[in-house]
């Protein structure tokens, strides 16, 4: 997805006219049509007044076209876990919403509350629909540390 792309796709997502995402972006109605017909390029100063006119963004996003649309926010996790048979713990056991609560995540702009089962779930469909591709499971997660070394987290296998 092209820069202009990003831009039509965020206009219409918040549902605004180009005049409502000018007044709120600071950039000019014609600079907006310019980079929509494909006449001109977004420039850096175009790009940070998007996110600071949606600071929900996920600037990886605006400027470079990847992951997720939305910011995904970082959440204090409870310190007790199910560990999996070999010691690590497990992180996509289910959870009831008092044990891993998820405020603001900022998907789709709004105000969430996730339980740990379904932050997967989130995470996946919004990267997804951001990128246009069809749904994948996470099978791992890796932890790299500065000492040189990782920790590696697997989802529980499951028959089928």
């Amino acid at each position: 997805m092209e820069d202009k792309d990003r831009i039509e796709f965020l206009i219409r997502d918040k549902g605004l006219s180009n005049v409502e995402f000018s007044a709120i972006t600071g950039i000019a109605p014609a600079t907006i049509s310019h980079i929509t017909s494909g006449r001109s390029k977004p420039t850096l100063p175009i790009l940070k007044g998007i996110l600071k006119g949606f600071p929900d963004l996920n600037p990886e996003w605006v400027f470079l076209g990847i992951g997720p649309m939305y910011k995904i926010n970082k959440v204090d996790y409870q310190t007790d876990y199910n560990p999996n048979s070999d010691g690590t713990p497990d992180l996509f056991s289910s959870a009831t919403q008092d044990e891993k609560p998820i405020a603001n995540s900022g998907v789709r702009g709004g105000s969430n509350s996730v339980n740990g089962s379904d932050l997967k779930d989130v995470i996946r469909d919004s990267m997804m629909a951001a990128i246009g591709q069809r749904k994948r499971q996470i099978v791992e997660v890796r932890i790299f540390f500065d000492d040189g070394t990782y920790e590696a987290f697997s989802t529980p296998k499951t028959k089928g």
